[in-house]
C-alpha cells in the first residue's frame, strides 16, 4: 500500500512538474496609433502601448505571454472580420459597437478621453457644433470616424484633409496649412507636456467631439483570455505603478468605473 501511495504521489508530481512547464499561451495585442503617447519612437516602439504590454505580461507571468504588434487601421479591421484572435490595445469606447452590446469582448475603461478641436493660439477656433467647420481647412485621421461629424462629412458639407498620421497633421496645422484639426485629448496633452515646439501654439477648443473611454477589446471567442486580463484591469486603477505609468503620459486613471 505504503509503495502503490509512493508511486501515485509521484506521478502527480510530475503531472504537476508537466503543468508548470508548459509555454506561456500568446496572445496577439493590437494597436493602430502611431502617436503619442500610445507610440512615442517607432524606432524602439516606445509608448505607453509597450508600457501597458509590459505591465500585463509582469502581472499575468506564467499564464499569457503579451505580444504587441502594430496593425494599420484598415488590416486591423479586416482581421477582426475575418475572426482573426487577439486583443486591440486602448479601443474608444465610441466605436467597434462599443463595450455595451457589441460584437467584440471589452474590458474596463483604462482611462478617460476625448475629441478635441486644435487650433492655433495666434487664431484660436472654438467650436459650436458641425456648421462652425464649414469653410475650414479641416484635418482629420484616415480611417478614423468622428460620430459627430459623420453626417455633414457625408453630405460634403464638412471638407476635410486625412492623413494616416497625427503629428503630420500637426505640423501641417503649426505650418498654417490647416486651420484645425481633431486629435485625441491623450495626444494632445502628451505633445504638450513633452514638446516645446508645440507647448503654447496650440489652442484646444472648449467644447469638443465627444467624450469616451479606452479599453482592451477581444475577438469573440476569447472570454477566458478577456476575464483573466479584467481581472488585472479592475485592480490597476488604485496600483501606484500604473498610476505612475499614466502620469508620465500625462493621464490619469478614469473618474469612475
Amino acid at each position: 500500500m505504503k509503495i502503490a501511495l509512493a508511486v501515485v504521489l509521484l506521478l502527480l508530481g510530475c503531472l504537476q512538474g508537466l503543468a508548470l512547464a508548459q509555454p506561456a499561451e500568446e496572445i496577439k495585442a493590437w494597436t493602430y496609433y502611431s502617436a503619442p503617447p500610445f507610440m512615442t519612437d517607432a524606432g524602439t516602439s516606445a509608448g505607453l502601448d509597450r508600457d501597458l504590454v509590459a505591465y500585463l505580461n509582469q502581472k499575468l507571468a506564467g499564464k499569457y505571454e503579451i505580444r504587441l504588434m502594430f496593425l494599420p487601421r484598415a488590416r486591423l479591421g479586416s482581421m477582426l472580420d475575418k475572426g482573426d484572435q487577439g486583443m486591440v490595445l486602448f479601443a474608444p469606447s465610441v466605436i467597434f459597437g462599443g463595450p455595451a452590446g457589441g460584437k467584440y469582448l471589452w474590458t474596463s475603461a483604462l482611462f478617460d478621453d476625448r475629441q478635441d478641436l486644435v487650433s492655433r493660439s495666434s487664431l484660436p477656433f472654438e467650436y459650436d457644433g458641425p456648421t462652425s467647420l464649414k469653410n475650414l481647412r479641416f484635418g482629420a485621421m484616415l480611417g478614423h470616424v468622428y460620430p459627430a461629424l459623420a453626417e455633414d462629412m457625408d453630405r460634403g458639407k464638412i471638407r476635410a484633409h486625412r492623413n494616416n498620421n497625427e503629428g503630420a497633421l500637426l505640423r501641417m496645422l503649426l505650418m498654417d496649412r490647416l486651420d484645425v484639426i481633431t486629435l485625441a485629448d491623450s495626444s494632445v496633452r502628451y505633445l504638450v507636456k513633452k514638446d516645446t515646439r508645440v507647448d503654447g501654439k496650440i489652442y484646444v477648443s472648449t467644447q469638443n467631439l465627444g467624450s469616451y473611454t479606452r479599453h482592451l477589446m477581444f475577438q469573440q471567442g476569447m472570454d477566458r483570455e478577456r476575464d483573466d486580463i479584467e481581472e488585472v484591469v479592475l485592480k490597476m486603477d488604485s496600483d501606484p505603478v500604473w498610476r505612475a505609468i499614466l502620469k508620465a503620459y500625462g493621464l490619469e486613471a478614469p473618474r469612475k468605473r
